[in-house]
């Protein structure tokens, strides 16, 4: 599902006449993710932005005076909408069946998916804008599982021998391994190959009734 608002068909010299402040942004932000998903960072311009959004370029710097401040922006928005459901109270596995339930999520907005595997290629780089933000989001990720785990082990419902970091790591991997096959192939089903995971993850390391039936 593309995030993209409906554009006009013609460009028109600044704001659209009638048109938010708000929702023309929406609507530049909505053209950049497109453009970066399809074409990559390097190669999409302010110009090709704000033709797609239907302002002009004037019009665009006066949200994003910059091309990496729009690249802040739509990196902003992918994280505020890419996040994990809340599970307070439902013990460490609520974490990992966060995940397969964003799988299922993710998997009807191609467009931001297409988004995140785009930049974290090309963010390997140092001097890549989003490089910072790439390190922050493997960072976090990391922390989130790993603390997941190891609060189970907490309270026991998980091995006490289970190793936290690998855990963590593994999981990242495959979900985004599990993206790009899945942009490759639409039939690969993300929310059931990562489902299976987790349920291996039960098995292996669980210490509740259900993981030990």
């Amino acid at each position: 599902m593309s995030t993209t608002e409906p554009r006009p068909g013609r460009r028109r010299p600044g704001r659209p006449r009638g048109q938010d402040s708000s929702v023309v942004r929406e609507a530049a932000l909505g053209a950049a993710i497109d453009l970066i998903a399809e074409h990559g960072y390097a190669a999409t311009s302010m110009a090709q932005v704000a033709e797609a959004a239907g302002i002009s370029p004037s019009g665009l710097a006066h949200h994003f005076p910059s091309k990496a401040a729009l690249l802040g922006a739509v990196l902003d928005h992918r994280d505020s909408i890419d996040t994990l459901p809340a599970a307070e109270g439902a013990g460490a596995w609520a974490v990992f069946d966060g995940l397969v339930e964003l799988a299922r999520v993710n998997a009807g907005r191609r467009q931001l998916v297409a988004l995140y595997t785009t930049v974290i290629g090309e963010a390997v780089g140092p001097d890549h804008p989003a490089h910072d933000w790439m390190l922050r989001h493997f960072e976090v990720s990391l922390a989130l599982l790993e603390d997941a785990v190891r609060e189970g082990q907490r309270t026991g419902e998980i091995a006490a021998d289970a190793p936290a970091r690998h855990i963590a790591r593994t999981t990242i991997s495959l979900m985004d391994g599990l993206q790009v096959q899945w942009l490759l192939d639409p039939s690969v089903d993300m929310p059931a190959e990562l489902g299976r995971y987790v349920e291996e993850l039960r098995r292996r390391w669980g210490t509740g009734p259900a993981e030990l039936s």
